[in-house]
């Protein structure tokens, strides 16, 4: 045991308070003035939590308790900020007094009363300083305290033993008469039965009333129906029409019970009090609504679908064992209302708590069994067993009389399983709500992709870091939700609070998470935000201009990475990173790019090169190396290229700037086309020469009128082999449609030249077969030749 605990255990510990608090406000004067109101309520709250704990053998409710441990948590906050901003003042007159240095033998005097006075500050500064930290300490020693004794009341709580099941099986055998008095003086005294006749009216004209808003609900569900049934596809979708279709179902009851349950939960809050009948109707409103909710997820009406993942005989059994689990719930509920406004004898609700406990722990087991259909934890077997080993022990527990250990196992199993189903629900919903969002599914969610400028098939901008971001917060609530179940302290949830809201340290960083998750949602709405101006710069804003495209697109994308930057940079500002350390990250960066980035950084600044200078642009027929095609993209690192087989190919942007690069159109996308034709000899030049300029003038792509380009010519390029060498050249609008062009031309020609009976010629040779006997005439022949030489 701590110092500081024999010591609040002791009457004398009023005067040590008193003896701090006058050490602590005597040097008040050098805090500040807010702080020290705080200090003195902190000093107080101490002294009260003291002399409660200081009092031999007093017995401290868990409620009590809890409010301590606030209350110490608090004052420590006090404390620390106490103490940090002492140590900012001690700090900052030692830096005072090295700027004034030594003191020396001839000094002038408002030096030293400076340097008096700054000696005189630090002196009070270490005094409260001092005095900050001995209350952090006595702050942390009441939490500890506190924490110790409702750890130990806890432990005793639960392991409080009431008689067994044997002990109350046997006392109602042998004590039958005791049952029924016990039921009938609650049915004639604490039933409620007699109200009913005294509000006969009242109830009579909620029920008229829910006959008639049925009629009006349902009218209006069927036309919403009608619409829902053609809505597109979906988990959200399937949801509200699943959700509408089991109203329409269950509305009378749930409008009549409903209208009960308002006017007696109304009496409840006047009153204060409600009898048996009340809470009756209230308990079916509610067990109609779970039987809903299980209706809608696992057995909806036609035409909705089911919404989980189950087979469907597996589905339909879940439900039937989840509205048995439903009717003994509402049963419990009723047993304790029975308990609570009527004073049973205590061996008749031990064996209906036996009972009740039994049938709720075997249907809890068999639902969990179930759950080895669900993808989700099909595989974790060991869970599963867990959860039912820990509903046996529940079940055991209760049976040998620990009531509150039973309790406890039971609230804590039951709501982790709930808290899980609950989570899972809300992650399925939120991304098929991005995911609809994304594919524009409803007539709503395509307005909004129309608004923000979003293409048919593209992502909305930012969805990824929201799914990412709503994730992180999803699981973190449960994660906290689940400890909370499990009975967690107040200190440690309170201690969660702060360490989100005011972050823990790394090394010399601190993180806070709050800021963090803040910091990723500016990210992912500046992300749509950027998307949403990029896409009115390509629609509206850069249309009007006299710019290019490839100008437009080089300042839609420079603002696209501009926009991220900054995004980046907010993000970092609001995650709590100080842009000085980013110097040292990019000096850090440095030190890589020298070692071994040095292709991206050169991919990455011909890139923007590329941006600024504008070589090439998208839509542009380049040729790079052994790649020819269409630039389809360029990005900040490479190019993307689409050859004329639809397949791409990434070039570096290094490339690009370094090579030798072909473009078809930089400046335009006129170019010269050429179609080289012969003809056989004998045919008149002149006659081809027409027919070749009259086809060309009858394309639509050939430029004809021009005051800067020639029309088209025709070559008589040569006299070859076997034919007169022609060759057509003319300039076309678009350089895309040159081999369309091309083709259209050479059909026409082939058309035209069969019409002038124009021949076209192809290459000819005259082969000779050479017999033995020619041959060895030859060889002698060659012989003679030979011998004449000589």
């Amino acid at each position: 045991m701590h110092i500081f605990y024999s010591l609040f255990r002791l009457p004398k510990s009023c005067c040590w308070g008193l003896l701090l608090s006058a050490l602590l406000f005597t040097h008040a004067w050098a805090l500040d003035p807010l702080l020290s109101v705080k200090l003195g309520e902190a000093e107080a709250k101490l002294r009260l939590v003291e002399e409660a704990f200081s009092v031999q053998g007093r017995q401290f409710d868990l409620a009590v308790l809890r409010e301590y441990q606030a209350q110490g948590l608090e004052v420590r906050k006090i404390a620390s900020e106490c103490i940090n901003q002492t140590e900012t003042e001690i700090n900052k007159s030692a830096d005072d007094l090295e700027l004034l240095g030594a003191q020396a033998v001839t000094e002038d005097a408002v030096v030293t009363e400076k340097r008096l006075s700054l000696n005189q500050n630090m002196l009070s500064n270490a005094q409260n300083l001092a005095s900050c930290r001995l209350m952090m300490l006595r702050a942390n020693e009441m939490i500890n305290i506190s924490l110790e004794i409702q750890q130990q009341t806890l432990a005793s709580e639960l392991l409080a033993q009431t008689d067994n099941v044997v002990v109350h099986i046997k006392h109602i055998v042998l004590n039958p008469a005791e049952v029924f008095n016990a039921l009938y003086t609650f049915i004639i005294s604490n039933s409620g039965l007699d109200r009913i006749w005294a509000d006969k009216f009242v109830l009579l004209g909620l029920v008229l009333l829910a006959i008639l808003l049925t009629l009006v609900v349902k009218k209006w569900l069927k036309g919403i129906l009608k619409h829902y049934s053609q809505e597109q596809k979906g988990y959200l979708n399937q949801f509200q029409l699943s959700l509408l279709t089991c109203i329409n179902r269950y509305i009378p009851t749930l409008l009549l019970f409903g209208s009960l349950s308002a006017y007696y939960g109304y009496h409840l809050v006047i009153e204060r009090q409600l009898d048996f009948i009340g809470w009756l109707v209230i308990g079916l409103f509610s067990y109609l609504v779970v039987i809903l909710v299980i209706r809608m997820l696992l057995n909806p009406c036609a035409p909705a679908q089911r919404l989980t993942q189950l087979p469907e005989e597996v589905s339909l059994l879940l439900a039937r064992r989840l509205r048995l689990l439903s009717k003994l719930v509402l049963l419990g509920f009723l047993m304790f209302i029975v308990v609570t406004v009527h004073d049973f004898p205590p061996h008749i609700t031990g064996v209906l708590r036996n009972i009740y406990l039994f049938l709720l722990v075997l249907n809890l087991s068999w639902v969990v069994w179930l759950f080895r259909y669900y993808e989700g934890v099909s595989n974790i077997h060991f869970i599963r067993a867990l959860i039912i080993l820990g509903l046996m022990l529940c079940l055991v527990a209760d049976w040998f009389g620990y009531i509150n250990l039973a309790n406890y196992i039971l609230i804590g199993i039951t709501g982790s399983i709930l808290l899980w189903a609950f989570t899972i629900f809300l992650l399925r919903l939120w991304t098929d709500l991005l995911d609809s969002l994304d594919e524009g599914r409803n007539r709503w969610q395509r307005a909004i992709r129309k608004r923000i400028g979003v293409k048919e098939k593209d992502y909305l901008p930012g969805s990824m870091w929201f799914r990412f971001t709503f994730v992180i917060i999803i699981w973190s609530l449960f994660a906290v939700a689940l400890l909370k179940v499990w009975g967690l302290p107040d200190t440690t949830l309170i201690w969660l609070r702060d360490t989100a809201t005011d972050g823990f340290d790394i090394g010399t960083v601190q993180v806070v998470p709050v800021k963090v998750v803040m910091a990723l949602l500016m990210f992912a709405v500046m992300l749509s935000i950027i998307g949403w101006i990029k896409r009115g710069m390509e629609k509206s804003w850069l249309r009007r201009s006299r710019m290019d495209r490839g100008s437009k697109e080089s300042m839609v994308s420079l603002t696209g990475y501009f926009g991220v930057a900054v995004a980046f940079l907010i993000a970092l500002s609001l995650a709590g990173v100080e842009l000085a350390n980013i110097a040292l990250i990019a000096g850090a960066l440095s030190v890589g790019i020298g070692f071994g980035l040095q292709n991206i950084v050169n991919n990455f600044i011909s890139g923007v090169i590329l941006l600024f200078e504008r070589p090439i642009k998208t839509g542009d027929w380049i040729v790079v190396g052994g790649t020819e095609g269409y630039v389809k993209k360029i990005s900040i690192r490479s190019t993307q290229i689409q050859t004329f087989n639809r397949s791409d190919v990434i070039v570096p942007n290094s490339e690009l700037i370094s090579s030798q690069v072909t473009n078809l159109m930089l400046r335009d996308s006129i170019g010269r086309i050429e179609v080289p034709i012969g003809v056989a000899y004998g045919t008149d030049p002149e006659k081809v020469r027409d027919i070749l300029l009259d086809i060309a003038y009858q394309q639509e792509q050939v430029i004809t009128k021009s005051p800067i380009l020639p029309k088209p010519w025709v070559l008589f390029r040569e006299f070859a082999d076997s034919s007169l060498n022609f060759e057509l050249r003319c300039y076309i609008r678009d350089i895309d449609y040159r081999l369309s062009v091309i083709s259209n031309i050479n059909f026409a020609i082939d058309k035209a030249f069969k019409a002038a009976d124009i021949q076209i010629p192809f290459p000819q040779r005259d082969v000779h077969l050479i017999t033995d006997q020619e041959q060895d005439s030859v060889t002698n022949k060659d012989q003679k030749v030979i011998t004449k030489e000589d």
